[in-house]
């Protein structure tokens, strides 16, 4: 493939990557509106977030699954993107009509529609760029993290100058928009013939051994770190009593993601994924002690959170890029929608369930994200069980 095309693989994934991010955050950013002008239980909050994640993630094989076997990648991940931007609509309606049931639907429509980019996108860049993947992954993911972090300020700003309808509704129309142009953009990218998998094609055991040790553990991680960010804004709300600085805090803090994905890219195709995962999950751990010993303080805390999701959510290259690394071309996209799909997504919706519960019984945040934090030192107890590699027949 030449240059031109590779370069407008890359463009456009990475727009899709800019607006699917940018989703994560805004449920737990709605949380704190829910909560506040509604008066909505955070254990009824909590509960739509696990079901969306949940249906995210168990969604995901089968998606994979199908675009494996498939050659309509476009279709499936300006699908997703529409869908998300629906939810958000619908979010935006649950404000002039205050529902339970209107927030239960956006959730259940944000659930499914994030399903779709992460293991399709992959496994483009996977093919498209062959062993610079690594770089390729890291660059489309740091748009993937510019997404997350800026999309909470946006959407705060356009809530204080339009209010929660109007604002929510414009970034609604932008997301649809965009689904429009990632199909047309990509609608002319297809894979060779021998890259499309056959029905009845099978992998060999040694893989599945792999994916079971690396998809458990990652999924144990993944409790960790999502049920921690989806109640983040609360705890900075909790501490600072100020719903914009809630905002802004995880914007800048999750900048740090934006530099963190590129770098461990480039190490993922420099020193292998399980280096760069073992790593990864180490600075995580660290920094994250660091954020919860000085949570009052504004400067030390933001700054630890900030190197936090800098190891934290670079997940996307060196998960990804270690499953290019380990598995055949046409089972790309069905692992990696087991390892992201399984072990980030529905690990993350065990979090929320975790955090949820605990809060139910009366924890506070701040005990429950000590216990999250007991979490993420086992599943770095558990890495040296994953192969350094997969011997086949």
């Amino acid at each position: 493939m030449d240059v031109r095309r590779k370069l407008r693989i890359l463009i456009i994934t990475s727009l899709a990557h800019f607006n699917n991010d940018g989703t994560f955050l805004i449920f737990p950013l709605l949380i704190v509106y829910y909560s506040t002008v509604d008066r909505i239980s955070l254990i009824i909050l909590g509960s739509m977030s696990i079901i969306y994640t949940l249906l995210s993630g168990l969604l995901s094989p089968l998606i994979g699954d199908f675009a494996d076997k498939h050659n309509v990648d476009s279709a499936l991940m300006s699908l997703g993107i529409f869908l998300e931007g629906l939810a958000i609509g619908i979010f935006g309606i649950s404000f002039m009509f205050p529902s339970i049931a209107l927030i239960a639907l956006g959730s259940t429509l944000l659930g499914i529609g994030q399903a779709f980019y992460h293991p399709i996108g992959g496994a483009i860049l996977s093919r498209t760029f062959g062993k610079e993947a690594g770089r390729a992954l890291g660059i489309n993911g740091s748009l993937g993290s510019l997404g997350r972090s800026l999309m909470p300020s946006i959407v705060t700003f356009l809530i204080l100058g339009l209010g929660e309808i109007t604002g929510l509704l414009t970034v609604s129309a932008y997301m649809v928009l965009s689904a429009m142009i990632i199909f047309v953009g990509l609608k002319f990218y297809k894979r060779e013939s021998i890259d499309v998998r056959k029905s009845k094609e099978k992998l060999e055991k040694a893989f599945y051994k792999f994916l079971i040790i690396l998809g458990s553990i990652v999924f144990i991680r993944s409790m960790f770190i999502t049920g921690t960010t989806t109640f983040v804004g609360e705890f900075v709300y909790d501490v600072y009593h100020s719903k914009e600085l809630a905002g802004i805090f995880l914007t800048i803090g999750f900048l740090g993601s934006v530099l963190g994905q590129p770098a461990f890219g480039w190490l993922t195709e420099r020193k292998g994924g399980r280096y760069a995962f073992i790593v990864s999950s180490l600075l995580t751990i660290v920094t994250f002690i660091g954020f919860l010993a000085f949570a009052e303080n504004l400067i030390l805390s933001l700054s630890f959170y900030t190197i936090f999701t800098f190891s934290a959510f670079s997940s996307f290259p060196v998960l990804l890029g270690y499953v290019s690394q380990t598995f055949p071309k046409n089972f790309y996209t069905v692992a990696n929608s087991y390892i992201w799909g399984i072990g980030v997504t529905v690990g993350g919706a065990g979090g929320n369930a975790l955090i949820t519960v605990l809060l139910g019984l009366r924890y506070t945040i701040l005990s429950s994200f000590y216990i999250m934090l007991g979490l993420a030192i086992f599943s770095a107890i558990l890495m040296p069980l994953i192969p350094k590699r997969v011997s086949t027949p």
